[in-house]
């Protein structure tokens, strides 16, 4: 695959910064380590020919600014008991943070309000629907201020968070966000009974909401195709044997010294771009990136119709190259894997020591959650959104926390689309092959019925487990260290009579591949989808499905 026809700058580009380039904004990003770090970006909001006053051009500056202000109160300002969920709940732990800082600094102050009304704008409209507006009274000094119209068809008038804010500030009462809330869902409730099965729609909020990802181009599935054929070999000469490319995100430092090893300018790197070596290494960080982090791979070819500075230009950095993006996740990361590379050549150390670290670009990548994966099995038509919800419910209070890599195919269990076996100790080996083969044939609806498990000793092929598919007897051979532990090998080969048969249903049994981080279970899991199903489990939720 051709490189970028343009020189690559940072290794995580905001939300605004690929809007192109008019106006200078400041970028407050936090490390992991907690140092602040300020960027100027450059963003187009609006056309040239609309007035930097008119309601227009300000609405569009305020729209292009939630990405900004959203992650600046999630990453910077926001203490951590303050839920970041969009949920109305979270709401309340809000409003007593504003509470509380009332009588803190005013820049600081007036920056945490800011931030909050972007927050609270969004959880608005998640209830009640509807967009961003402009109101045009001027107060104070501003020449008005954002506003939020609810869905039209409640007929209600906007919400201005600001003006909500001051209120909650004025009153103290800790309920005023919890008495707004509850006035719009009075709202809906009322339209819901005068219009049964209606819900309010939300406009997208650009580079805020979940959004779908680019359609796959020819040249990156040939360049990923390649790079993963040629991952042995590159890995042994990068790694100094094959034992560190097991994704984990530490292997990232690894992969920053080498780079630093290789390469003593940046120059000898962009001699280098299009080499094996290099397009290895954006590959391999890229898939820690993925499986770490549920991310997906795109590519923007040149669009020779594209404005100047947009995706698909000649002037874009994220055209022609490889990238890694979370379109699916509201306010989720993105970055180019070559960018990041190049951009280790150019910092300088500062008191002897370099400031960032290459994993630090996994600190912007937003993990998997229950509440996405369950976004994402209800819109592929795997789950019914009763399950979705029952599930989501029975989770509530932790939803929308991060799962690590192995939680994940333990969330897709939860969600009725996978069976695990246990990689610890069990009471019983026949009991728990016998769980494991019913629950698979569950899943299957009817189409196979598992009876008659059994664990015997055989004479000649030792232990066998036997039991009958459809009334058909099947045996498999097992072989046990101990009466302990599961012989996950033989589960691996019998659960694949569990299959539905191939003329009825294209569904089957996936074993799970994840990256393996140090506290994680050793669990299998198998995943029960189609091929289809299963290419959009794998690119979306990081996984590998065999």
């Amino acid at each position: 695959m051709a490189a970028a026809a343009v020189t690559l700058g940072a290794p995580v580009r905001s939300d605004r910064e690929r809007l192109g380039a008019d106006r200078d904004v400041t970028e407050k990003r936090k490390s992991e380590t907690d140092v602040v770090r300020v960027r100027s970006y450059s963003v187009r909001m609006v056309p040239d020919t609309q007035p930097e006053t008119s309601p227009q051009h300000l609405l569009q500056q305020w729209i292009g600014d939630l990405p900004y202000q959203l992650l600046l109160l999630e990453k910077v300002l926001r203490p951590a008991d303050v839920p970041f969920d969009y949920s109305a709940k979270s709401l309340d732990a809000l409003e007593a943070r504003l509470l509380e800082q009332y009588d803190s600094a005013p820049e600081e102050r007036t920056e945490f309000v800011e931030s909050a009304m972007a927050y609270l704008g969004e959880v608005l409209l998640g209830i009640a629907g509807g967009a961003w507006g402009w109101n045009t009274r001027p107060v104070g000094d501003l020449p008005g201020q954002p506003v939020v119209w609810p869905d039209a068809e409640l007929e209600l008038s906007p919400v201005a968070p600001m003006l909500l804010i001051s209120y909650a500030l004025r009153v103290r009462t800790g309920s005023a966000f919890a008495e707004e809330i509850e006035r719009l869902r009075q709202a809906v409730t009322a339209r819901q009974h005068a219009v049964p099965g209606w819900e309010p729609v939300k406009e997208h909020t650009p580079h805020v909401d979940p959004g779908v990802r680019l359609p796959e181009d020819p040249a990156l599935t040939a360049w990923l195709a390649e790079r993963r054929e040629a991952l042995p070999a590159w890995a042994a000469d990068a790694f100094e044997g094959a034992w560190r490319w097991n994704f984990h995100p530490d292997t990232l430092d690894w992969l920053e010294a080498v780079m630093r090893r290789r390469f003593a300018t940046v120059e000898e790197f962009d001699a280098s771009r299009d080499e094996p070596f290099v397009q290895g290494a954006c590959w391999y960080m890229g898939e820690v990136i993925r499986r770490n982090k549920g991310a997906v791979w795109q590519y923007i070819p040149f669009d020779p119709d594209a404005e100047p500075g947009a995706p698909g230009s000649r002037e874009s950095v994220w055209t022609e190259v490889p990238f890694v993006d979370q379109p699916d996740k509201r306010l989720g990361g993105a970055a180019i894997p070559l960018g990041c590379l190049r951009e280790l050549l150019l910092e300088e150390e500062v008191d002897g020591r370099r400031e960032d670290r290459l994993g630090d670009v996994l600190f912007w990548f937003r993990p998997s959650s229950y509440a996405h994966v369950g976004a994402l099995l209800k819109r592929m038509g795997m789950v019914p959104r009763e399950k979705v919800d029952s599930v989501l419910a029975e989770y509530a209070e932790f939803a929308h926390n991060e799962l690590t890599p192995h939680e994940v195919p333990g969330a897709l269990e939860e969600f009725g689309v996978a069976v695990s076996a246990h990689g610890d100790d069990v009471d019983y080996l026949e009991e728990s092959y016998e769980g494991i083969l019913e629950r698979a044939a569950a899943l299957t609806d009817g189409a196979v019925t598992i009876t008659d498990v059994r664990l015997r000793e055989d004479e000649e092929d030792g232990e066998v487990l036997e039991f009958a598919r459809n009334g058909v007897l099947v045996t498999q051979q097992t072989e046990h260290q101990s009466d302990e532990y599961l012989d996950h090998l033989a589960i691996a080969e019998f659960i694949g009579h569990v299959d539905p048969d191939p003329g009825d249903d294209t569904r089957r049994f996936h074993l799970v591949d994840f990256v393996r981080l140090r506290d994680s279970n050793y669990d299998s899991y198998y995943v029960f989808a189609t091929p289809e199903q299963a290419t959009v489990l794998e690119k979306e939720l990081g996984l590998e499905l065999r």
